[in-house]
């Protein structure tokens, strides 16, 4: 009987732009491929003997299910957030202290430090902060890309903002470019990272050689905010309301 062999090694794989970790799981005893999400993260378990190629194929086959497995654990896994007056708000990787005031009393009023937010009696005060972000979000997102479309081959059809939680943005073939609104909280370089890696899908719509240079043509330092998004990422998703 010949011995039994076992292996884990941790990896990432890029679903579209997002860097997934796993734990690949290697055993002489299995002869098929499987997927695990738990509290721990994303492992798969593979036949000994089988080319990383082929798991890492399998993982992008899985994308979808291993996007809404890791959605619902991040959002079991985030804690509540105090909203209240006072507290701290990242905005364009700088902290902002929320000043509340009656909507009927002041206007919203940005500054380097402070964000003065007027808030109506009937609505919840993290639905107005994320409405604001959102609000926000959008107009930023417009005028940087404005900065980015001399550059373009093929200009984008529209620009939109998601709510995903487990991606930073997408391109449609039809050119629909979406962003993820909680970007806001990144720096400017972080933004321009994930919308310049988007505008790049309008001429390669894959992560081949090809894209990764069409990234590095709209925004030569992108590997530098790639991996600081990387790092501080799980942070700008714990946006979140009640």
């Amino acid at each position: 009987m010949s011995e039994l062999r076992r292996s884990a090694e941790p990896r990432s794989v890029n679903l579209h732009g997002q860097t997934v970790n796993y734990v690949l799981k290697r055993s002489s005893a299995r002869r098929t491929m499987a997927l695990q999400v738990s509290g721990s993260g994303l492992s798969v378990s593979a036949p000994w003997r089988l080319p990383v190629t082929e798991v890492e194929r399998f993982i992008v086959h899985k994308r979808d299910w291993i996007r809404s497995k890791l959605e619902q654990l991040q959002c079991r896994s985030v804690e509540t957030l105090d909203w209240r007056d006072g507290m701290a708000l990242a905005y364009l990787g700088r902290s902002l202290c929320l000043s509340v005031v009656p909507a009927a009393t002041a206007p919203t009023l940005l500054s380097a430090e402070q964000l003065q937010l007027a808030v109506r009696p009937s609505m919840a005060l993290h639905k107005a902060v994320l409405g604001w972000y959102q609000r926000t979000a959008l107009a930023y997102f417009e005028t940087r890309l404005n900065v980015f479309l001399p550059l373009l081959n093929r200009p984008p059809t529209q620009l939109l903002l998601t709510n995903a939680r487990t991606r930073w943005g997408s391109c449609t073939r039809q050119g629909v470019i979406r962003l993820n609104w909680r970007l806001l909280q990144a720096d400017a370089q972080q933004i321009d990272y994930v919308l310049a890696h988007e505008l790049a899908h309008l001429a390669h719509l894959n992560h081949s050689a090809a894209f990764w240079r069409e990234v590095a043509r709209l925004y030569p330092d992108f590997a530098v905010a790639r991996q600081a998004l990387r790092e501080n990422g799980h942070r700008y998703q714990a946006l979140i309301g009640d």
